[in-house]
């Protein structure tokens, strides 16, 4: 009990010094001092807001407005490892540079062309990179890839992506057989297991790299005209082809597994003819007048 009261007593005895510390200092200069201190102190702010902005123009001359920033974040990494707040919120200064480097420089953003079904009847979490190697506690393995009901079905176990690197949830993608068609990915995925077994369970589900996958693709894709394509292509592609088909888009959202509203971001994707079935579609559901 005694070394209880003692702390109490040395914390009490700490706030005070720190208040008395706070006095004393505030008696260190006179009013005049202190104005003439805040203006030099607003004056380095006004100096470190030129050089940020200095900073994103340099970046500007070739970088993209959406990479400046990116750049300029380090700047709110910073401080907030120095428990500081970020000088670049409240900076009119540096927010104005910022949207006029967008104006004249523009913030089109280049995305890949979507994979549809035709270009792959011509022709993410899957793959490890060549760098880093394969990680079986992140990427799939062949434990992660079931079959069912006489390889009518194939189940895919998904324990981390980009949306879930905590491991909070397993997503599991259910694929059925599209009898006699080409597409089908239970046929195509029977085929890749026969060709690759026998391995172990924790062994790489798909026996290749993201870069030599992309690498062969763009290879495949150059012959239809469309040498742009990468993997992303296809999470487009699905997208693109499921709104096309008229499913709705908290359906598309769950399916591709986005925790917000980007796979809206390919709604300019889907077929003019599909829009107008559902403008038609809208008329038709109006309610009945006695005119």
């Amino acid at each position: 009990m005694p070394s209880f009261f003692f702390c109490l007593g040395a914390c009490a005895l700490t706030n005070e010094l720190t208040s008395e510390v706070d006095m004393y200092r505030g008696q260190a200069f006179t009013a005049n001092t202190k104005k003439t201190y805040q203006t030099h102190l607003r004056s380095y702010i006004s100096f470190c807001e030129k050089t940020a902005a200095k900073y994103a123009a340099y970046l500007a001359r070739k970088l993209k407005p959406s990479s400046v920033k990116q750049y300029m974040n380090i700047i709110r990494i910073i401080h907030l490892e120095c428990n500081l707040p970020n000088p670049c919120d409240d900076s009119w200064y540096i927010k104005t540079t910022i949207k006029g480097i967008e104006k004249v420089k523009g913030t089109d953003v280049q995305s890949k062309p979507p994979v549809t079904p035709e270009i792959l009847l011509k022709k993410s979490n899957l793959f490890g990179t060549d760098a880093g190697g394969f990680d079986n506690k992140k990427l799939l393995t062949r434990n992660c890839v079931s079959m069912s009901g006489g390889c009518s079905q194939i189940t895919i176990k998904v324990g981390w992506s980009k949306n879930n690197q905590t491991k909070g949830r397993i997503q599991e993608i259910a694929l059925h057989r599209l009898a006699n068609h080409p597409l089908c990915p239970v046929s195509a995925m029977y085929d890749m297991l026969c060709m690759t077994a026998p391995v172990l369970p924790d062994s790489q589900a798909f026996p290749m790299t993201g870069s030599l996958f992309n690498k062969k693709l763009r290879s495949l894709s150059a012959a239809c005209g469309c040498n742009t394509i990468s993997s992303h292509s296809f999470r487009r592609g699905g997208a693109t082809w499921a709104l096309s088909s008229g499913i709705p888009g908290e359906i598309v959202k769950a399916m591709g597994d986005w925790q917000s509203t980007c796979y809206l971001l390919y709604l300019d994707q889907i077929p003019q003819y599909v829009i107008n079935h559902y403008r038609n579609k809208m008329g038709e559901c109006l309610p009945p007048t006695s005119l």
